[in-house]
Parts: C-alpha cells; structure tokens; sequence
C-alpha cells in the first residue's frame, strides 16, 4: 500500500487550479483501485475547511473585478472595434458563476477524498516532539514564523511510519511549502527532516504529479490526455496575482537591503523636513511606511526569502516577463 501524506497547501492547489484537475481525478482512481490511502492529520483537515471557501471566493472576486477594469478601459480607449471587444468581454462575465461553480465542485471532489483518507489526530507525542523542534531551533522553525502546525504535520508523519512499517508499504509526504520543508533544493527535505526519510520506502516530495509516477509512471499520462484537447493561455487573474507577488517580494528585498545599510551605518534615517537626499539617507516618515509595508507583505506571503542570486535573478526575471506580457518593455523593474 502506498501511504499519501498531504499538507494543507497541497489540498488548497488541487481544489482551485484548473490544471491540477488531473491529479484529482488520478488520486480518486488510485484510491477507488485500493492501490493509494491518503493519510490526513485532523489539523490540516481542520486548515483546510477553514480557507477552501476563502480561497475560492478571492479567486472569483478579483476575475470579477478585474473583469470590470478591463471592460472599462476598452469602453473608454478602445477605438472602432471596442464593440466587438466589448462582446466578447461580455461573453466571458455570462460565464464567470460557471467557472466559479466549477472551482466549487471541484472542492466537492477534494473533500469525499479526505473523507475516505486515514485521519490522523494529533497525538500529545507529536505536540511534545514539535515543542522539541521549536527549542532545538530546528526546521521547521529555521525561519521567523509561527511553525507549531508544520512542526505537528511532520511529527505525526514519522509516528505514522513507525506504526505502519513494513516491507509492503511505501510512505509519501507531499508539500508546496518549501520554504519549511525543502532543502536548497526544493525536491529534498530539508537536512532537520532526513532521519524520517532515510528508509527506501520513505519519500518526499513537493509535487503531486511526481509522487504518483513514483508509484505508476504512466497512470498520470493516461488521465492527463483527457484534460489536454485544448491548450489555454493564462488568465489576466492569474498573470496579475504572480506579477502582484513579485512586485511585493522585489521590493521586499530591495527594503531588506536598505535596512542592512542603516544596520551597518552606510545609510541614515534622518528627520523629516532635513534637505539631505540621496542613497545615502532616508527620512523618518518615509522609512516608518516601508517598515509597515515590509510586515505587510512577509504575513501576505510564506516564502519572503532571503534568497540566493540565482532565485533573485528568477524572480526579477518573472516580474520583467509579466510585465513585458502586459505591454511594459523588457527589464521594467521599477516597485
């Protein structure tokens, strides 16, 4: 039997992104055959009831909203063909509760499999031993973050391997959440976690897809060729959520940056109304805004770095694409 492991992040990306559909279905059909047992600790259960509607729902707002800017702006600049535009745009706002519903059922789908998952309470052990973690300072409380829950879910994997082993079964945890799991590379545990996973029939993952071609190489082909008759562009949402996100975490490091020269005296922070500019100073004011704006946006997002150059190099390069994608020229960086 191969043993599944799920982190909350995992259940949320299944149930409202269209292109992980085939790894629903493929998961319900290697439950159905009795090949897979999803194993669920009762916190994530709990995480996940708590955000599937509100992740949902946001993702249904800003389409909305978004769609209403863009239909705005036609109205007003589109020139001769702004009607055919327009038509079109109306097309897609008649079949945006479609879309909703769809992202809707889809959480239906997710929930009859945690129903028919092994659901794990937390066990007093797993506390004590994530307290440990925590006192230890290790992974995953490596970062500045409230880590109890990830320290929980990897504590209750381990007592579920060593009450379940044997020679016939094979235990998988899968995360999105690299920045508490992941090693440098993202495909590894981190170093904290190898003792749980240096048996052969313990494995990490931080894709879905890849853990079920652990178990069939080619089951996940068969369902995705149903899902790929069409090949869609990205959605305007979905593109302005990524370039959103990268705009914040440039300009986040760029602040980090400013707050490690007024650390190390190659910047000052000087009073409002002094007539000193430059690189070299900042004023009261202006640094109180950008230290809000930095708290903001480490709690907006769970990956805020620090990152290495060639991470900071990628996500510069995202944001210039996406911009470059919405009619900005290349290298546009500004935040």
């Amino acid at each position: 039997m191969h043993y599944l492991m799920l982190d909350t992040c995992v259940l949320l990306d299944i149930s409202t992104r269209k292109n992980d559909l085939p790894i629903v279905a493929a998961l319900e059909s290697l439950v159905a055959a009795g090949l897979v047992k999803l194993v669920i600790p009762s916190l994530v259960i709990e995480e996940y009831d708590r955000n599937k509607g509100d992740v949902a729902d946001k993702t249904r707002k800003r389409l909305s909203q978004e769609f209403k800017q863009v239909r705005n702006v036609i109205d007003e600049f589109g020139g001769a063909e702004k009607d055919k535009a327009i038509d079109i745009l109306n097309d897609v706002n008649a079949r945006l509760p479609l879309l909703s519903e769809a992202n809707y059922g889809t959480i239906s789908r997710v929930e009859v499999l945690i129903d028919e998952s092994v659901q794990v309470p937390v066990s007093d052990s797993a506390k004590l031993a994530a307290v440990q973690r925590a006192l230890d300072k290790k992974a995953p409380f490596h970062i500045s973050k409230n880590s109890v829950a990830d320290a929980i879910i990897i504590e209750l994997f381990s007592e579920y391997i060593l009450c379940n082993d044997s020679e016939e079964n094979n235990f998988i945890f899968i995360t999105h959440n690299h920045n508490d799991f992941s090693s440098k590379d993202h495909r590894q545990p981190h170093e904290d976690f190898l003792s749980i996973f240096q048996k052969d029939n313990v494995h990490y993952f931080n894709s879905t897809s890849a853990a079920i071609s652990l178990i069939d190489d080619e089951f996940l082909d068969g369902i995705q060729f149903e899902y790929d008759f069409t090949e869609e562009t990205r959605g305007l949402s979905e593109i302005l959520n990524a370039m959103d996100e990268f705009v914040d975490k440039v300009w986040l490091n760029r602040h980090c940056n400013r707050a490690y020269y007024i650390e190390n005296g190659e910047m000052k922070i000087v009073p409002d109304g002094t007539k000193e500019h430059g690189n070299k100073v900042i004023h009261e004011s202006i640094w109180a805004g950008a230290l809000k704006s930095a708290q903001r946006v480490t709690e907006k997002y769970e990956d805020t770095g620090p990152w290495d150059d060639f991470e900071w190099g990628m996500m510069n390069g995202k944001l210039s694409a996406l911009r470059w994608v919405l009619g900005d020229e290349w290298d546009m960086l500004d935040t």
